[in-house]
């Protein structure tokens, strides 16, 4: 065995870096929203709305993309090379950014930006899913899930502290040589021996019409992460108003948020595990959805508080929903079914800030929070009905099976 076949280096390459790669692609992600306020709105004279769009944009893109590349990469039986050419351009569509001197031109290029930084992320995640040893998927997946959700979470105040020192448009250089320090290291990736060929629409839609309830943790998925959404991009503008007009202040609390979002996960997936997906997703559905209605009626000094409560909440809502749907899906359709639930996600991510926008506009941010507060506890109550009508039907099954019944 050649040192550079080694285990230690094969993990390193294979799994340490592909997950070091997705904290620098999730770390850009929110690196500029901090300052989208200095950016957009004062720089370039644009609006609410148009602030959320930049982040919308960008997403939608992800979603008409990401299935493409898979195919892409599929058919070519090669997949570095797309992640290098993905980060490469993000990379130099961040760089043209500083350029830009109209919203109609900076959402133009976003779209293209956003199509080609989930080339490059979103391969990366199909590499980790092409890992030979499957007695070890599950900590690969772990792997991978935090090394998203904490680059979302630290990208955020660096972000401000960065528009704070240097001005509005210093995130999105930071972003694009970032970006090329990726492309790079994507150069030492292993190219894998045999493909997970990528999930398709129909097969996510063959799925569900084998199991219709793998909806319900679709449908939290989808709430869940339409309020992360609308938090990244809306909440920052929000806090503006309440006269936090330093960008690194405005990272400071998103941190307050994602943070224990991402780190409480490992705690709440084992919990659900001795619990089971219902009690914690319907507690923390709940509770989420009466603390996100608050949020455009707190003032500064109790905003940190609640920020810290709604980022450990919303990591007990994740890790269930995800079990319950593994739970739900037959054997055959576990596959596709995950996809279904990441694509629900995705869905909502684009969706929030979108929603924050209309809702701002009709009646302002309170009316926002709110809204989607609303979505939860309904949720909540969707989901707690459903398990006590099964737990119920279940009871019966029992009492009529039982002996002498």
């Amino acid at each position: 065995m050649t040192p550079s076949d080694s285990p230690a280096v094969s993990i390193r390459r294979s799994v340490l870096l592909p997950c070091l790669l997705l904290f620098g692609a999730m770390f850009n992600l929110t690196l500029v929203v901090a300052g989208l306020k200095e950016f957009i709105i004062d720089e370039l004279g644009g609006t609410v709305r148009d602030a959320t769009l930049f982040f919308s944009v960008e997403t939608t893109a992800y979603i008409i993309f990401a299935p493409l590349w898979g195919l892409l990469s599929d058919k070519l039986g090669r997949r570095k090379v797309l992640v290098v050419i993905g980060f490469a351009m993000s990379a130099l569509i961040y760089s043209l950014y500083r350029f830009v001197d109209s919203v109609p031109l900076l959402l133009s290029l976003r779209f293209i930006q956003g199509a080609f930084s989930v080339m490059g992320w979103s391969i990366v995640m199909a590499l980790l899913l092409d890992q030979p040893d499957r007695r070890k998927s599950g900590r690969y997946m772990g792997l991978m899930g935090g090394a998203l959700i904490l680059g979302v979470g630290v990208g955020a105040p660096v972000g401000g502290y960065l528009t704070r020192w240097s001005g509005a448009r210093a995130p999105l250089s930071a972003a694009a040589i970032l970006f090329l320090v990726l492309a790079v290291l994507a150069l030492a990736l292993r190219e894998p021996s045999d493909l997970t060929r990528g999930l398709r629409l129909r097969r996510i839609l063959g799925a569900l019409k084998e199991t219709p309830r793998l909806l319900l943790p679709m449908s939290c998925h989808f709430v869940d992460r339409l309020a992360v959404g609308l938090f990244v991009v809306v909440f920052p503008l929000y806090l503006d108003t309440l006269g936090a007009g330093d960008a690194a202040v405005r990272g400071r609390y998103l941190s307050y948020f994602l943070m224990p979002f991402a780190l409480a996960q490992f705690f709440t997936g084992r919990m659900a595990e001795r619990t089971g997906p219902y009690r914690p997703l319907i507690f923390g559905s709940l509770v989420y959805g009466i603390l996100l209605a608050t949020v455009g009626y707190a003032d500064l000094f109790l905003l940190g508080p609640v920020m810290i409560a709604l980022g450990l909440f919303a990591a007990i809502m994740f890790p269930p929903a995800m079990l319950l749907t593994a739970q739900l899906a037959t054997a055959d359709s576990r596959g596709s079914a995950m996809g279904g639930f990441n694509l629900a996600g995705s869905v909502g991510f684009a969706v929030g800030p979108l929603l924050g926008a209309w809702a701002y506009a009709a009646r302002g941010f309170g009316f926002a929070f709110a809204l989607c507060g609303v979505f939860e506890i309904v949720l909540a109550v969707i989901v707690g009905l459903w398990w006590f009508t099964r737990r119920e039907g279940g009871r019966r099954s029992r009492a009529e099976s039982a002996p002498g019944a």
